[in-house]
């Protein structure tokens, strides 16, 4: 019996508003760097597989270490786009605007969807792959209140998908992984990391690039959560 409903954030609870690339074109540009949309969709999305893949378990840097891991990410998307580094200006303002909730948003069904699990007496919690900022930020829009549980990669210094990090938030529910589902949109960190944990998972998949997996184990709106309990 599913007694807890664990969510991952971005791009499952909330999203960039504007885009993650605006906001990066924007402030980039204004510090002096040239290049095209493609360049700059491109350079974000290899450099952020790349540190990923480096930082391994230990993502964001840990709490200690996130400055470290933020100045590597963004020097390493100006230098593949035109062999420069940002300024310190530039890296502060970056920092300033995706820690302002104002450059984040709800996807339209979050509140429908954790109302109605609510009303249901399920716990719900939160298990991401995030800076050490996050639980500052769901509060700024209103959803810490929401959840019994908020685990971040950066301040356990473990993540997704390592079943550690879902085993303690089960712990600190007082519940067995088998009491609990994980809804996210991260086919490897999510779906198949909360599955190796012991837990029940459903795969977000609002855009249908996920058609091999069984649509017993997908959704396409969190409001689809109830029926599949």
């Amino acid at each position: 019996m599913i007694r807890a409903i664990l969510f991952d954030a971005g791009a499952t609870l909330i999203h960039p508003s504007p885009p993650v690339e605006e906001i990066y074109g924007r402030e980039l540009a204004a510090d002096g760097a040239r290049f095209s949309r493609e360049e700059l969709d491109s350079a974000l999305a290899r450099v952020w597989e790349e540190v990923h893949a480096e930082a391994k378990a230990n993502r964001y840097g840990g709490v200690r270490g996130e400055g470290a891991f933020w100045g590597l990410f963004v020097n390493r998307v100006r230098f593949r786009l035109d062999g420069g580094s940002v300024s310190s200006a530039c890296f502060d303002r970056l920092g300033t605007r995706f820690r302002d909730a104002s450059s984040w948003a709800l996807y339209p069904e979050v509140t429908e969807a954790l109302d109605g699990l609510e009303r249901r007496g399920l716990l719900l919690g939160v298990v991401s792959n995030w800076d050490s900022h996050l639980p500052k930020l769901l509060a700024a829009l209103g959803l810490a209140r929401r959840f019994r549980e908020v685990a971040v990669s950066a301040i356990e210094e473990t993540g997704k998908p390592d079943p550690e990090i879902f085993r303690r938030v089960c712990a600190r529910l007082d519940l067995s992984p088998a009491d609990c589902l994980h809804v996210g949109d991260s086919r490897r960190e999510d779906f198949e990391g909360a599955r190796a944990a012991g837990l029940r998972a459903l795969l977000l998949d609002r855009e249908g690039r996920h058609v091999d997996v069984p649509i017993a184990d997908r959704i396409t709106s969190l409001t689809e959560i109830e029926n599949r309990l």
